[in-house]
């Protein structure tokens, strides 16, 4: 059985904990991560609203070293099902990267099965086939923004992501989506809330130092591997 541990200490201290992450002296220190961006596209949000939550984004990628060997960044609108809007692989640059969330449009619907797609971040969006870089040792996040509760279970989509280490934080607007996010986050210490969606550009610095933190090696998870059960 996997057991999967955050180590705070790293995070807090800014200290890297050396022979806790997999080929990081293959990886030279430099400063690298898979990041899939996935966001409430339901009802949850609203017409009026997504403009706030895609300037999110775009403030978020702007602060990024974008590009093939650095941070590679993939987004996913959700609602009854996954939108992907581009994968890990899909741009090299971050203009194109920033070009293609500025298309970014508003898809509605009732349904917001945040556990269907976080299936589908793990089983697809992380893999090699679509840019993932986790046998390359490098570390993979997800950064979910919800705006209210899910449709559909999460325990599948949760599980699949602490089995493959992934690293994923929440923003909630609101706090209907609180107990959601809490659930599937690596640590409930990394979900943000926003009162509102014009709060979010007030948070957008505490989730880069999060971010920041996974590409700099300084927030990792370690991997306990227990006999039995």
């Amino acid at each position: 059985m996997r057991r999967h541990r955050l180590l705070p200490l790293c995070a807090l201290l800014g200290v890297l904990c050396a022979g806790l992450l997999p080929n990081l002296e293959a990886q030279e220190a430099q400063e690298s991560a898979d990041l899939v961006l996935l966001i409430d596209g339901s009802q949850n949000i609203g017409a009026a609203n997504f403009p706030f939550v895609r300037d999110l984004a775009l403030r978020i990628i702007e602060s990024l070293d974008v590009g093939r060997d650095t941070v590679r960044v993939s987004l996913v609108l959700y609602n009854g099902n996954p939108q992907i809007i581009f994968n890990l692989n899909s741009y090299d640059s971050k203009s194109s990267v920033l070009e293609a969330v500025k298309g970014l449009a508003y898809s509605g619907g009732d349904e917001s099965n945040l556990g269907l797609a976080l299936e589908e971040v793990a089983n697809s969006l992380l893999s090699q086939t679509t840019g993932g870089r986790a046998e390359e040792g490098v570390p993979q996040m997800l950064v979910v923004v919800s705006a209210g509760p899910s449709t559909d279970d999460t325990v599948a989509g949760d599980q699949a992501l602490k089995e493959n280490s992934v690293i994923t934080f929440g923003v909630t607007i609101g706090d209907t989506a609180t107990a959601d996010l809490e659930a599937v986050a690596t640590d409930k210490s990394f979900v943000l809330l926003a009162p509102d969606v014009r709060a979010l550009a007030s948070i957008r610095d505490q989730l880069l130092q999060f971010i920041n933190g996974v590409v700099q090696r300084n927030i990792i998870v370690q991997t306990e591997f227990t006999e039995g059960m």
